[in-house]
């Protein structure tokens, strides 16, 4: 394995780049390959750590014919230039304290940025931290603030390509065409469906490559956005007390979503067609053991959503699930729990908090199968966002609350771990906590305990 290891130029780019890091710092963005600190399986190649930590939400774009990487910490933003994977450059950043924003949104051209605060963000009050910021970053050397409504969400979605109408996860409806004077101007959430269910819950939505938004609500909703100011409900999933996939629904994506056709009438062939099939995550750091009671990763069909059909759930991958002999329950402080995740031609490359980052192939029939894994000691791992080569090679950023952005090196050709091995590196991590992850959960405990006190004074949607 290879060092990272960043030129004189790029050094003395990151010195005066990132807040807080002086030069005689610069050179602590290089770590050694991964050894003692963790292990990861053959297919994947651990390049090196940029230690910008708490490192929480991503997005990667390319803008003019370059990749960017978008990456939200509790400090702020920070772009960088990713036309070498294993060399990345900071090209901007922006002090903006926050917690905690694990959904940066970005627009299509790379010059809008929206941060969105939950209510456990460095000020209560709402006056400064807690609320959407929307940033100009068409100049990634002079980024700056344009635009603030203080309602906070746990996390904010761009309905179009331009970011000027934006969803809060709490069920708000933003016209930020005008970023300096933000309007609510309705729900994306109904009040009730067709059949009375209401709709609760709310974490965050994604808009897929078509330009339809998947909620991750309960029930599920797929949105019409069209016209953002009065979103149509197209198709539901079912409403359940305890929610199928896990205890809290987080993001999702649809795959093949701009291959989609709409069946003819009367065409039940049980095969999912490109636009048909969608994953989702859920989210249980608060549970105390991996298993049916712990999120997963869960696979859904959307047949005939066009039809109003209602969406339906066809398989959950759930990490092993042990005895308390050989370590079971598998969680230290955030629990048996994964969180964001990205996918890439049928490869999954999701985030597991203290289980660092995975790899899992989608079958084009909603199945769900192991390919690789990387797992530090500590970590805390949050987000996981591909990344490709000019020769085609396939790379992962992984946004960790206690490493920051861990860069990885993926082989589809490579040798695949047994199940056993899958097993093991499961169970691994038993007894080993990173510094951040108590904190973590106590700021998300606060943040829904914020939330209820900002609904109750009607703050909040």
């Amino acid at each position: 394995m290879r060092r990272l290891v960043l030129s004189v130029s790029a050094l003395a780019l990151a010195a005066t780049a990132l807040p807080g890091l002086a030069s005689d710092d610069a050179l602590a963005l290089v770590q050694e390959p991964l050894g003692v600190g963790g292990f990861q399986s053959e297919n994947v190649e651990y390049i090196g750590t940029l230690p910008i930590a708490p490192g929480i939400g991503g997005r990667v774009l390319t803008v003019e014919g370059k990749q960017r990487l978008y990456m939200t910490g509790s400090q702020g933003l920070y772009i960088f230039d990713l036309t070498d994977p294993e060399l990345p450059v900071p090209i901007g950043t922006y002090h903006l304290p926050h917690f905690q924003n694990e959904d940066v949104d970005v627009s299509d051209d790379g010059s809008r940025v929206i941060i969105s605060t939950d209510t456990a963000g460095v000020d209560r009050s709402g006056s400064r931290s807690n609320g959407i910021h929307v940033l100009d970053t068409s100049n990634p050397g002079a980024i700056k603030r344009v635009g603030f409504v203080g309602e906070s969400n746990h996390t904010t979605t761009c309905a179009d390509a331009a970011c000027q109408w934006l969803y809060g996860s709490g069920g708000g409806i933003y016209d930020a065409r005008d970023a300096a004077n933000i309007k609510r101007v309705g729900e994306w959430k109904p009040r009730n469906l067709d059949d009375g269910t209401p709709v609760s819950g709310g974490h965050a939505l994604n808009r897929d490559e078509s330009g339809l938004m998947i909620s991750d609500t309960n029930p599920r909703l797929v949105l019409d956005v069209s016209n953002p100011a009065e979103p149509v409900v197209v198709a539901a999933g079912k409403a359940s007390v305890k929610l199928p996939d896990g205890l809290l629904q987080h993001n999702n994506v649809r795959l093949g979503a701009t291959e989609w056709q709409p069946r003819a009438e009367g065409d039940d062939s049980p095969e999912l067609r490109a636009g048909e099939l969608f994953v989702g995550n859920s989210e249980s750091n608060v549970r105390a053991q991996c298993g049916a009671n712990a999120g997963g990763l869960s696979s859904w069909s959307m047949k005939d959503f066009d039809k109003g059909a209602p969406l339906q759930q066809l398989e959950v991958f759930r990490p092993v699930n042990g005895t308390w002999a050989n370590g079971d329950p598998a969680v230290n402080a955030l629990g048996c729990s994964g969180h964001w995740f990205t996918v890439r031609d049928g490869m999954i490359a999701a985030s597991w908090y203290e289980h660092g980052v995975r790899f899992i192939e989608v079958t084009p029939g909603g199945s769900f199968v192991q390919k690789g894994y990387f797992q530090p000691v500590a970590t805390e791992a949050g987000a996981a966002h591909w990344v490709v080569g000019a020769d085609g090679s396939e790379y992962v950023y992984s946004m960790d609350y206690a490493r920051g952005i861990d860069i990885l090196k993926f082989d589809r050709g490579g040798e695949v771990p047994s199940e056993q091995q899958f097993v093991a590196s499961w169970l691994a991590n038993l007894g080993t906590q990173g510094v951040a992850s108590v904190v973590e959960r106590n700021l998300c405990r606060a943040a829904m305990q914020g939330h209820d006190e900002h609904v109750a004074a009607g703050l909040t949607g």
